[in-house]
């Protein structure tokens, strides 16, 4: 006999036992989490709570063909920890909102469950709550709750001219991870390991409480639409422009090859390509140099531009400027492909 979790033959009340007990008892600065009307946390003296909610609906941001139930538990509770982490927030709990088809494969149901409940242990971030609901499709909806020392928030709008601007990890791995597995290439282990980069990414999450309790950081976002897409909301906020010099992108071993191989631009996906959920942020001018600054906080960091006087955007390479626009993923606006940022 197949296991999983029947919706049908739970229902809603079965479901939300089956949920509290395997999520556990949140404990920590908790006092009331499943089993109440609403969730108690009582916050340490001295610190900021820091709130983000992020939705994943199907055929809008994932797709069954290509993602699968236990990454997609994983994903939805990481899209939430990496806005936390850009904050410069420990991460605290997070609610649950499951709209689901009460016909939905009981196989692919437990597999959700155990890829979020699997994140939210290894991130020390407990489900505390949430609402369960039947719908014609999957969406699902997480709020997460973090704290920050007090005033220490890393916010969008302290960039300015002089600032040095730094990315952690690599860039377009997660974007040609979709490619390759929507054009059914997602094969070959190399290929597989950026499939993953998609599915699973893998975020800093401990490098913004860092530089949020050292004060290194003048502005901050995570890289979730793409790097033109979120650091114009960066320089918007800050009201000033900036320049990136394109042949200082950090971009994975392998990649330039098989954006080749299926007709891609490497630059263009790396900078517009979206889903990294690594951190971009600026520093001063007199800020330590990246490399210092990655023994710091434990990860890869490279220095791919600068914060100037004026407004928007520009790119170089080499010291010439480069013509054209990075068009990254944006709800409500058509476009000629389907995303899943």
């Amino acid at each position: 006999m197949a296991s999983g979790i029947d919706l049908e033959a739970l229902g809603e009340l079965g479901l939300i036992d089956t949920l509290r007990r395997r999520a556990g008892e949140p404990g920590g600065a908790w006092i009331r989490a499943i089993g109440d009307d609403a969730a108690v946390l009582r916050p340490r003296p001295g610190t900021d709570l820091i709130w983000t909610v992020d939705a994943l609906v199907e055929d809008v941001h994932f797709r069954w063909q290509t993602t699968d139930a236990r990454s997609l538990g994983h994903k939805a509770l990481l899209v939430n920890l990496s806005d936390l982490n850009a904050m410069g927030a420990k991460p605290l709990g997070f609610l649950l909102t499951l709209a689901l088809p009460g016909d939905s494969e009981p196989e692919r149901v437990d597999g959700f469950l155990r890829g979020l409940l699997a994140e939210a242990r290894s991130s020390g971030c407990p489900l505390v709550g949430g609402d369960t609901v039947s719908a014609p499709i999957w969406s699902l909806s997480v709020s997460a709750v973090g704290a920050v020392p007090r005033g220490r928030a890393l916010c969008r709008t302290g960039a300015r001219p002089g600032d040095r601007i730094m990315v952690t990890g690599t860039l377009g791995g997660a974007a040609l991870g979709l490619e390759l597995l929507e054009a059914g290439r997602a094969t070959r282990a190399e290929a597989r390991r950026y499939a993953r980069r998609h599915l699973r990414p893998r975020p800093p999450l401990g490098a913004g409480p860092l530089l949020a309790r050292a004060g290194l950081a003048t502005a901050a976002v995570d890289l979730s639409d793409g790097l033109a897409r979120d650091l114009s909301h960066v320089l918007r906020e800050s009201g000033v422009g900036a320049e990136i010099r394109l042949e200082s992108l950090p971009l994975p071993r392998g990649f330039r090859g098989l954006c080749g191989e299926l007709g891609l631009d490497a630059e263009s996906l790396a900078v517009a390509g979206g889903e990294d959920y690594e951190l971009l942020f600026t520093v001063p001018a007199r800020a330590p140099q990246a490399s210092v600054l990655a023994k710091r906080l434990g990860c890869r960091l490279t220095e791919v531009g600068f914060v100037g006087r004026g407004r928007g955007l520009r790119f170089s390479r080499r010291g010439e400027q480069v013509r054209g626009e990075f068009s990254s993923y944006e709800h409500f606006k058509t476009r000629g492909k389907r995303s899943e940022q």
